[in-house]
This record gives C-alpha cells, structure tokens and sequence, in this order.
C-alpha cells in the first residue's frame, strides 16, 4: 500500500483490537471545599479560620458524615489592584476540606449545610465508585472476548483456523475515552467506537465509564496431515477403499 500505516510489513497470523466500555452508576461521592478567610493581620485570619474550620465539622458530625478531612492551615498575602497599582490588602489563611458521601441523596444538603456552617469554597463534586477494580476486570476480559470474536471473524472468512496467543498488549483505556470524546465531535455515535458495550447504567447522565481495550495476535492454526486426509477422502469416497499392496518377496534360487 506504497508504504502507508495499514501496510502488514512482518505477517505472522491473525491481530485483532478489543475493546469494552462499562458505564454503572456512582455509589459515592467526593466534595472538595475550603476555609478562607481574609484579614489585616495573619494572627486574625489564622484565628477566624479555625473557628469556620470548628463549625464545619461540628455540622458534619451532626450530619453523621463519618469520612471527612481538614488539611493544615495554609497563609498567603492577598493583593489586588487599585488604579493599576498591586497593592497588599491582608493575609488569607486557608484550610482545604474533603467530605466523601455514600448516601448520594443528601449530597446537595451536605452542601448547603457546609456553605452554611463557613465553608466558603466549593471546588468540586466528584461521583466515583467503589467497584472501579472489579469494573476494570471485567472490562478487561469483555474486550479479550471481543478481540477473539472479531479474529474468529476474519479466520472463518479466509477459511482458516484461529490458533494459539502469541501476543496480548494492553492499550490505554484513555486512549479509547479520547476517541469517544472524539467520535461525539464529529457526530458519531459513542456506541460505534467500542467491540463490547453492556446496558449497565447507559441511560443514567451520571454514569460512570471503565473503559479496557487489547491488541492480541493469534497463530493461524495449520491442518494436520491426518485432516488433510479426511477432506481429501471427503471429496474421493472410493480413495479410502483402495488398498495398499505389499512387495513381493523374492527368494532366492540355488
């Protein structure tokens, strides 16, 4: 193919591509907020943020969150400017906060309630589940299914045999969500771009995706000569009737 990227260069049997994409919905969830506070002197917005900090957690307590964590309180001077000049204004004294939910239902007002109590930030709300090593697992082996299915494809359509692995390599599930991403830019359907995708979870806006893909090469598995034989008797019936005949002994005359 004068050199182009689909040009086999070294045959050697049957390489195919598999891949798989779950898509489940979240069982926890991840807030990221902060404490700030912004005062003239350090001792003053280190004082204001620990009592935010004290409130935040006592709310916390009383919402039964039983993961949550406060960093250590972090001091960085505040500028800003006034007539194209950058002048200091305070110190702002921080502290960074971590509340994981599994109960996803009280998320907005474990929110509401942290903003209420001091936490001025809210960063991120991340879904994630606990399942993502079985989720991969499973991905994983989907998409070995799926690369076997589509080599056993292209085998039967050449009238040969799929053999033994002779090389599996793992591809970047990033890779593959980046061709989704991709896909849906150009308008093609998400489904089209990978081998194996179950209905778990697809409807739900929210769901998760674990996403797995291979590059496995397979022997081409050659016919015995015993098989040979057989299809050759197949299309000759009377060939296995015919009989061998043995040479004849010669003896010896004095």
């Amino acid at each position: 193919m004068n050199g182009s990227s689909m040009t086999i260069t070294n045959p050697f049997g049957i390489c195919a591509f598999g891949s798989a994409l779950l898509r489940v919905s979240p069982d926890s969830a991840i807030i990221r907020a902060a404490i700030t506070r912004l005062e003239e002197k350090p001792s003053d917005a280190f004082a204001k943020a620990r009592d935010a900090a004290q409130s935040v957690t006592g709310f916390l307590r009383k919402a039964h969150v039983k993961e949550s964590g406060l960093s250590r309180i972090s001091l960085a001077q505040e500028y800003r400017f006034f007539n194209n000049e950058r002048r200091p204004v305070g110190y702002v004294a921080k502290l960074g906060l971590t509340v994981i939910l599994s109960e996803l239902d009280h998320t907005e007002e474990i929110v509401s309630g942290l903003v209420d109590a001091g936490a001025n930030e809210i960063n991120a709300i991340e879904f994630h589940t606990v399942r993502l090593k079985e989720l991969r697992a499973n991905a994983r082996k989907l998409a070995m299914q799926a690369a076997r299915e589509k080599a056993e494809i292209y085998a039967a359509a050449g009238h040969v045999t799929v053999g033994e692995i002779l090389h599996i390599q793992d591809v970047n599930p990033n890779l593959l969500k980046q061709e989704l991403h991709a896909g849906a830019a150009r308008g093609t359907a998400q489904h089209e771009l990978a081998d194996d995708e179950p209905e778990q979870g697809s409807l739900d806006p929210s769901a998760i995706q674990v996403g797995a893909a291979v590059v496995v090469a397979y022997r081409i598995a050659k016919r015995g000569s015993a098989s040979r034989l057989a299809s050759l008797g197949g299309t000759m019936p009377r060939l296995k009737d015919v009989k061998r005949r043995r040479p004849e002994r010669k003896i010896a005359k004095d």
